[in-house]
């Protein structure tokens, strides 16, 4: 080896160990920001009052809405984090379409706490849980946007698998589709049946799974 070509070679060398640095300063960064997002969620947190135990559990039966949309956005940011961390574990290099799509995830991830307090509000239950479900069809979107990116992208190490496939595209659309269907339904109804259709999302998801994959072979 000549040392022209050893040169070239270090230089690659430290270009791919740079933007592999740069990966993974995203990576940290969107995890930090998913974990802020879950910790406002509790701080939120409606805390109960009163001078005797009757008292206190009354009151945390009045604020059991709250209680539920908490839970609710936990699970829900937390398969947002799990998805996320699945499709960025490869990732050897970004470009600037990646970190716009993974800017506007992050943002629909900071603003679903918000979203959970307006589910907490009084009044025009149907209205504010329209706000909630828009945010998550459009957080799994932008997902799905960024999986699609990626896996056409040259972004990931040589030799690492497809973080995602097809099968897992139509798993995701189900659970976008289920929270878009519970958007009628809520304007129509203003009822807490939304919250059924929410929870619903992850055996739809699942049924999905199975059917794709029993179609491909």
């Amino acid at each position: 080896m000549t040392d022209q070509t050893k040169d070239e070679a270090d230089a690659v060398a430290e270009r791919s160990d740079v933007e592999l640095i740069s990966a993974e300063r995203l990576v940290f960064f969107s995890d930090a920001v998913v974990a802020i997002a879950i910790t406002l969620l509790a701080l939120v947190l409606p805390v109960p009052h009163g001078a005797t135990t009757r008292a206190i559990f009354r009151a945390m039966w009045a604020d059991r809405e709250a209680y539920l949309a908490f839970l609710i956005s936990f699970v829900v940011i937390a398969n947002h984090w799990r998805f996320h961390h699945r499709l960025y574990r490869n990732m050897a290099r970004l470009d600037r379409h990646i970190i716009t799509l993974n800017m506007i995830w992050l943002l629909l991830i900071v603003v679903t706490p918000f979203a959970t307090r307006v589910i907490s509000g009084n009044g025009g239950l149907g209205a504010r849980l329209t706000v909630y479900a828009v945010i998550q069809v459009a957080t799994i979107l932008t997902y799905l946007a960024m999986g699609r990116h990626i896996r056409g992208g040259h972004l990931l190490r040589p030799g690492a698998p497809a973080p995602t496939s097809r099968v897992d595209d139509a798993a995701l659309l189900g659970v976008a589709a289920t929270f878009a269907v519970s958007i009628p339904v809520a304007l129509a109804t203003g009822s807490q049946w939304t919250f059924v259709i929410w929870v619903a999302s992850a055996a739809i998801a699942r049924a999905v799974r199975r059917f794709r994959r029993g179609d491909s072979l």
